[in-house]
């Protein structure tokens, strides 16, 4: 039993340690005059708009939404690689319940 709680802690720890790093990565993308920043945990950081974007509000919130979109996608595809990373230390999930 108390193998599995160190696992446990383990576990929590690496993912603990995983989420410092998803925060860590940022990325930026720019998508028809809107600039967006996102962290690897997918957060909005920051959004800026070109001004000349602010007088056709439907096509704003088309551009708005395509560019947080595609920032989003990058965001994931930065952290693909230490998501993989970590799925290799929560393989010992199945051994906590006898799989």
């Amino acid at each position: 039993m108390l193998g599995n709680i160190s696992q446990l802690l383990e576990m929590k720890k690496k993912a603990d340690e995983l989420k410092a790093k998803m925060e860590a990565i940022t990325v930026t993308e720019t998508t028809n005059g809107i600039t967006v920043d996102c962290n690897g945990n997918r957060k909005i950081l920051a959004i800026h708009i070109e001004e000349s974007k602010l007088y056709n509000k439907i096509q704003l919130e088309e551009d708005l939404c395509e560019a947080v979109n595609n920032a989003l996608a990058s965001a994931e595809k930065a952290s693909i690689g230490d998501i993989a990373n970590m799925a290799g230390g929560l393989q010992g999930l199945s051994a906590l319940f006898g799989k």
